[in-house]
């Protein structure tokens, strides 16, 4: 998603970057096939010497356009950082980039919430299992209880099956959930495989598919929602 946005941005002279903050399993600049000498661990090196200019030395830029701070080489601990710290790197991020996308842990931590707390737009992803959306519901039920439910969330499902005879629909996940489904993700494990192992975009395994119409989708909506136009 972070690729094909940075994309559509480069082409109006605009930049977006992803900032991948899983410090301990993270991988998304290996999945994009960049091994890159520097990483958000140096941003938090940097401390009070950290500027525009190093955040840019730290970010790989893809052929995409898209500039990436890649996650910690070594596991990280998450309670290492503070949300003070995070915060500082984000805002200095925002006004580097025009669109910054964060790609936070499974677990959460204080920092990660006082992120949430500020991002313009969350975007969760679950799948149509019971377990995922189990999970999914009482991560909303956490967000609830720290006054953060009026916060713009939208629902991506991932891995959906098309046809009948399903177990779990989306219909089903927005009852759950009680919030609407604004993303479905279609199932080809076979093209998001090659890709991931490959370290290249989608549509350098395969240039047309449901699953690149489906992020496509996803892509115009959220820049919509922030007035551009792609």
């Amino acid at each position: 998603l972070a690729a094909r946005f940075a994309e559509r941005e480069a082409a109006r002279g605009r930049e977006a970057c992803l900032i991948d903050l899983d410090v301990q399993f993270g991988d998304a600049a290996l999945q994009l096939g960049l091994q890159p000498a520097l990483t958000f661990s140096d941003l938090l090196e940097a401390g009070k010497r950290l500027d525009g200019e190093m955040l840019r030395s730290v970010a790989s830029q893809h052929g995409s356009g898209l500039r990436i701070v890649s996650a910690p080489r070594e596991i990280m601990p998450l309670e290492m950082m503070t949300s003070d710290q995070v915060l500082a790197i984000l805002d200095l991020a925002t006004t580097e980039f025009g669109m910054v996308f964060v790609d936070l842990p499974a677990n959460w931590t204080n920092w990660s919430l006082s992120l949430l707390a500020r991002a313009d737009m969350i975007l969760l992803v679950t799948e149509l299992r019971v377990s995922s959306l189990h999970r999914a519901r009482r991560q909303l039920d956490l967000l609830s209880s720290q006054d953060l439910h009026n916060l713009d969330l939208r629902i991506i499902l991932n891995r959906v099956e098309k046809g009948l005879f399903k177990n779990v629909s989306p219909a089903d996940a927005e009852r759950v959930l009680k919030k609407p489904v604004a993303f479905t993700i279609a199932n080809d494990h076979v093209t998001m495989g090659q890709a991931l192992e490959r370290g290249v975009p989608l549509a350098d395994v395969k240039r047309k598919c449901q699953l690149i119409k489906d992020i496509d989708l996803m892509d115009q909506g959220i820049a919509q929602t922030f007035g551009l136009e792609h």
